[in-house]
Formats: structure tokens, C-alpha cells, sequence
């Protein structure tokens, strides 16, 4: 398993960790919330969720694949489904 919090600064750090609250990700371009996000997925399977009970959304079939495809390397295939 890849260390989930590799290349993270502090607020998103905070933001992967957040799993008492809903959460809300405002940032510019460029910014990391798709390695947030992918982190954050990584984090809550790391603590015992089932990869089958996370739902994540994004804009297009692309930035989905992109998603997915990180969280796969950071955690492998366990459990994941299209």
C-alpha cells in the first residue's frame, strides 16, 4: 500500500482525515482535490469501510477513471467494481 498522505500539505491532510462530517472542497485548478479525494477514499478503506459502500461522483467518464485509478494505486484492487 502507497502512503495515502504522500504529497498532501496539511489542509489536505485535514481534509483526508475529516470522517466525522461531510466536507466540502472548494479549489482552483491544479490544486490536488483529485489526490484529496483519492486519499480520502484510501484513508476510509485503510480504517475499515468496504470499497463497495464508497460512492464517488465526478464530472465525466475521464476525471471517474482518473479517481479510480488512483485510489487502485494507492490501496490495489481490492474489492473495486466499475
Amino acid at each position: 500500500m502507497k502512503n495515502i498522505f504522500e504529497g498532501l500539505n496539511s489542509e489536505q491532510t485535514k481534509a483526508v482525515t475529516e470522517i466525522e462530517k461531510p466536507l466540502l472542497i472548494i479549489a482552483g485548478a491544479a490544486s490536488g482535490k483529485t489526490l484529496t479525494l483519492a486519499s480520502k477514499i484510501a484513508y476510509l478503506i485503510e480504517q475499515g469501510a468496504k470499497a463497495e459502500n464508497i460512492l464517488a461522483l465526478a464530472f465525466n467518464h475521464k476525471a471517474a477513471e482518473e479517481l479510480k485509478n488512483r485510489v487502485i494505486g494507492m490501496v490495489g484492487n481490492a474489492g473495486t467494481t466499475s
